[in-house]
């Protein structure tokens, strides 16, 4: 498909085929070869919970598996950065294939498609293949899937799969599991795409859904049994009272930490770069702590003017709500970032809200700040690479 093709060019160009040294998965990959979940320590650098005097990353699983075939020839060397690279492009490939079962005329399909590459984290995220950013190429990845199966056969098997892949890469997605049910059964999405079939056997499709889902909570206990010692996760928590930004106690999930994160989606802007009142190159720079969607995926208000089935549009709100929800109330923002990545989490969901607001047309101001969207991404791109990691 030539939309990836393209995509993989781009993400390739900037990424130089760089390996991170963020790489917890390429290193869980090696532990897992060699029968034992802690991993091999380096420092800081990596993010990584302590816990009875080994270190274990805290991080959703499912990635893993890309990295696993890499380390049985390269061990904790493995390039975690070229599966991300690789399913970042397939990403922008699902989102055209979304776009078209939404019956998207060709020219609104390529603004949207450029949009979601270049202006969200996604290209970002998918040329660094960093552990967080990696994570979030998965899940995108997995959210498109998810939503083409579920604007065509609906089959639950495959949605339930594909759930539990996206909330073991990202945990929050977890919360769209309800959502993905209620689709399933109404066929509002597929109905959309013209593909609702008044025979469907949602009753069967909903336990297979359910049946899936089952296996995946006692995949994840074994896991946490595996990791902890305990059928629940406590590796976050445990890794906020160990991080000087978190606390020795407490959630990393408070009210308190609200109006921060408000100011970072919404307020937080680039920063002038002056000496002495007289501007430098490169003019703007980028706060680490990231660029607030304001600024770099104004595009995303195009989702306020989707028209279709009022049950659709409410159902598609809510999974961007409540997988929105965490990270409006988590003690950090995503940190070293671009814009704001915690925002793919809910942005396939607003992407389907997009689409079905231009579906026929793309207005002129639509247009316009897509292409704004695409140049800040692009920007940041370039920013990252000339200023940040020069060095890989």
């Amino acid at each position: 498909m030539a939309v990836v093709v393209v995509a993989l060019i781009a993400i390739g160009v900037a990424a130089h085929f760089r390996s991170t040294s963020y790489n917890n998965y390429s290193r869980l990959a090696y532990s897992i070869l060699h029968g034992h979940l802690w991993i091999d320590w380096p420092g800081r650098i990596i993010d990584a919970a302590e816990y009875h005097g080994k270190h274990y990353s805290v991080d959703a699983p499912f990635p893993v598996l890309f990295v696993l075939p890499l380390a049985v020839f390269y061990g904790e060397a493995a390039n975690q950065t070229l599966p991300a690279m690789l399913l970042g492009a397939l990403d922008v490939g699902f989102g055209w294939i979304l776009l078209g079962r939404l019956g998207v005329a060709l020219v609104p399909r390529l603004w949207l498609t450029v949009f979601l590459f270049a202006g969200t984290d996604l290209w970002w995220c998918a040329m660094l293949g960093d552990v967080w950013f990696f994570a979030h190429v998965c899940a995108v990845g997995c959210t498109l899937l998810i939503l083409i199966e579920l604007a065509g056969k609906r089959r639950g098997w495959l949605i339930g799969i594909l759930a539990v892949c996206a909330f073991e890469s990202r945990f929050t997605l977890a919360l769209a599991v309800p959502v993905y049910a209620y689709l399933i059964a109404s066929g509002e999405l597929a109905r959309e795409a013209g593909r609702a079939t008044p025979e469907f056997a949602w009753r069967g499709a909903l336990r297979n859904y359910a049946l899936v889902l089952a296996a995946g909570a006692v995949f994840w206990i074994a896991y946490n049994e595996a990791l902890w010692g305990l059928p629940y996760d406590i590796g976050h928590t445990l890794y906020y009272h160990q991080d000087s930004w978190g606390h020795p106690t407490g959630s990393p999930f408070q009210l308190a930490y609200l109006p921060y994160q408000l100011y970072s989606y919404f307020v937080q802007g680039p920063v002038f770069v002056e000496w002495l009142q007289v501007a430098q190159w490169p003019y703007f720079k980028v706060d680490p702590h990231g660029v607030a969607l304001t600024f770099t995926s104004p595009a995303l208000i195009l989702a306020f003017l989707a028209r279709a089935r009022r049950q659709l549009i409410v159902a598609l709100w809510v999974a961007v709500f409540v997988t929105a929800g965490p990270s409006f109330l988590y003690y950090l923002n995503g940190w070293y970032q671009f814009g704001m990545r915690h925002a793919l989490d809910f942005e396939p969901f607003l992407f389907v809200l997009m689409a079905l607001a231009v579906r026929q047309r793309m207005p002129l101001w639509g247009a316009v700040l897509c292409a704004w969207s695409a140049l800040a991404g692009t920007w940041g791109v370039w920013y990252w690479d000339s200023f940040f990691r020069t060095g890989d």
